[in-house]
């Protein structure tokens, strides 16, 4: 059986050009020797953000192992360990000894290594020193227990089926060390451990923080387009994607059409009298002309606009241009005079003028807007049936003991839920089907179920609350512990909304797990979950549209420790033939939701420093829009 592996290499030097990492192509040479295929290679900096990102999104590829060299010595520069440690899901010491145990037969250097182990995810990380001599020695030392390590980290719905019985007779295989009896119950519900009493909560957060960048990658290389079914027209709707071309089976018009009321003539007969002898109205061929219409020189058919013109006929003339002469008891015409002389061609549709039968009309990617030129034109095409991508189903819930549904007067120590009604607007808007999972109160096992349940019927889930370092806050443990879950992350580097937590099921769905503050969610939906939803809706871009503006009103201080995503109104101003920002509310402190009134844009401010202490009125901002913009 073959298992996936990264490697990691770790190197100043190496990562700018200075030396050759040799390193990483020999423990890629020990791994496929021993049937690992590495899908996964790279080098990084001393830099411990970068060392956690990759093997964040690493993990999130199902990337069974990865191992990291370099960066686990004494020196200051040596941060791997550092970088990696609060990751770990799990951590696997007895790993780190083994190769300790192993190196110091070799050399007694490697007492002074800080090789480790632990899981990510589902994925077994292991960082070994960086000398292609001590990377290769270490790693062998464990390489016949890693395949057991990544089965048994992956196991999301128990380990039995891993664990063999001890044979009853002298036996050379190597057998599992696990520290769990063979006979466990897989199926046991777990706890939630030390969060289950106030004491023994955490006191700092076991989520490494990320930039918002590398946030919005993981999310967006998390989730894949829906696939495309068949509808027809009559079910296609706003926001649905094109998965599929759609191409004419048909020319338009199929015969020549008239352009204007009047007379079908020839071009060459000129201006003068002529007699009427027949009509072509639009949908049907008027007597006494049999069908098919045909008429030769020196008489003349009337014509109405988008009527077929008679064979024979290769212009026609409209009706200002002529004079009524004579005309029948019932009215119809009999002789009318041409006053204009006309081109050949002249007010004539030829067949395939509109639309060329084979030709593309839509692209695949087209989204169906609400001004009705594709639903259109995709009548024009002649089709029974159009291949759209699946609508994502999403789920909005709002967790919390405090919260409250009802329009009545409030009880003490409640808020009224305005998280989930703003969600489910937001989620129509972008055209995806909204279900409401209601409120949940603060009980683990119950806020299991519900997701658990409402993901039945449901592509994925929004949380709003629970998400933070409270007593009370249950979302991240129950989604690891009860739902096997896999954060990939836990907290952004960004004001309001650091809490934000995405992560996916092993049922491939996915959770957002938004802050509690109004504001906070609101702003981490349209920066996380909307380009996250536009690419599961087959969208072609799905970052949204941003923009630079000039930043009006108020000098605003700088965070120094995070950039900021203020709320604002995005403008068009002719007078200046720029666009303009504003911010909506002086007040943008995260529990306000009326700072988001009459938002439609995020102000994306950086981090401030010395050089950069605030915003200032004039300053060019980059805006991220989110609504349609005004125009002043």
């Amino acid at each position: 059986m073959t298992r996936s592996a990264g490697i990691l290499t770790v190197s100043d030097n190496c990562s700018r050009g200075l030396a050759t990492d040799t390193s990483g192509p020999a423990l890629q040479q020990q791994l496929q020797a021993n049937n690992w295929t590495v899908v996964h290679t790279e080098i990084v900096p001393d830099d411990k953000q970068k060392i956690a990102s990759a093997v964040i999104k690493w993990s999130a590829t199902n990337c069974q192992l990865i191992v990291i060299a370099g960066g686990t010595g004494i020196s200051p520069s040596d941060v791997t360990v550092d970088a990696i440690k609060p990751l770990f899901s799990k951590r696997l010491p007895s790993l780190a000894v083994a190769m300790v145990i192993g190196s110091l037969r070799i050399t007694p250097m490697a007492a002074l290594s800080q090789v480790t182990a632990g899981v990510v995810g589902c994925s077994v990380v292991v960082a070994v020193p960086g000398s292609k001599k001590g990377s290769v020695e270490n790693l062998q030392q464990i390489i016949s227990v890693l395949p057991h390590a990544v089965d048994t980290a992956a196991a999301t719905q128990g380990t039995r089926h891993l664990h063999v019985e001890q044979p009853k007779e002298k036996d050379t295989r190597v057998q599992c060390g696990c520290s769990r009896p063979d006979n466990a119950d897989d199926n046991q519900a777990e706890t939630i451990g030390e969060q289950g009493t106030v004491a023994g909560r955490p006191r700092k957060s076991q989520h490494l923080m990320v930039s918002v960048d590398e946030a919005l990658r993981i999310v967006i290389g998390s989730v894949q387009a829906l696939p495309p079914r068949d509808m027809l027209l009559s079910d296609v709707r706003p926001g649905m994607v094109l998965a599929a071309a759609v191409e004419a089976q048909e020319p338009v018009p199929a015969y020549r059409a008239s352009i204007m009321d009047g007379y079908a003539v020839v071009a060459a007969d000129g201006p003068g009298d002529y007699k009427v002898i027949g009509a072509s109205t639009a949908g049907g061929l008027a007597q006494p002309l049999p069908m098919p219409l045909h008429m030769n020189t020196g008489s003349i058919v009337r014509v109405a606009t988008g009527a077929p013109v008679p064979e024979g006929a290769d212009a026609v003339v409209m009706v200002e241009d002529t004079q009524l002469l004579q005309a029948d008891n019932q009215g119809e015409e009999l002789v009318v005079r041409i006053l204009a002389g006309v081109q050949p061609g002249q007010y004539i549709r030829p067949v395939g003028h509109d639309v060329s039968q084979g030709a593309v009309l839509l692209k695949s990617g087209t989204v169906v807007s609400p001004v009705g030129g594709e639903i259109g034109t995709m009548v024009v095409s002649g089709n029974r049936t159009f291949s759209v991508h699946t609508v994502p189903r999403i789920a909005v819930m709002s967790t919390g003991d405090e919260l409250s549904e009802s329009p009545g007067e409030l009880g003490h120590g409640h808020v009224r839920d305005s998280n989930r009604p703003a969600l489910l607007c937001a989620l129509r808007a972008l055209g995806v089907d909204a279900v409401d999972a209601g409120v949940v109160r603060d009980d683990p096992a119950l806020l299991a179920r519900k997701i658990a349940e409402t993901l039945e019927d449901c592509h994925g889930i929004i949380t709003t609350g629970g998400v933070s370092m409270g007593e009370r806050d249950w979302v991240k443990p129950v989604v690891e512990q009860h739902l096997k879950g896999r954060i990939l992350f836990g907290r952004v580097a960004m004001k309001p909304a650091k809490p934000s937590t995405f992560a996916v099921l092993p049922s491939g769905k996915f959770i957002f797990a938004l802050p509690g503050n109004p504001a906070s969610a609101i702003v981490a939906f349209h920066v996380f979950s909307a380009p996250a939803l536009r690419k599961l809706s087959g969208h072609q871009k799905y970052d949204g549209a941003q923009v630079t503006a000039v930043f009006c009103g108020a000098d605003m201080i700088l965070d120094r420790g995070r950039p900021e995503f203020v709320r604002g109104r995005l403008a068009w101003s002719s007078g200046r033939d720029k666009w303009l920002v504003y911010v909506t509310d002086a007040h943008q402190q995260s529990s306000r939701m009326p700072s988001m009134l009459n938002t439609n844009a995020l102000v994306a401010l950086p981090r401030g420093s010395d050089v950069c202490p605030k915003a200032c009125a004039g300053d060019q901002v980059n805006v991220i829009v989110i609504a349609p913009p005004a125009f002043e």
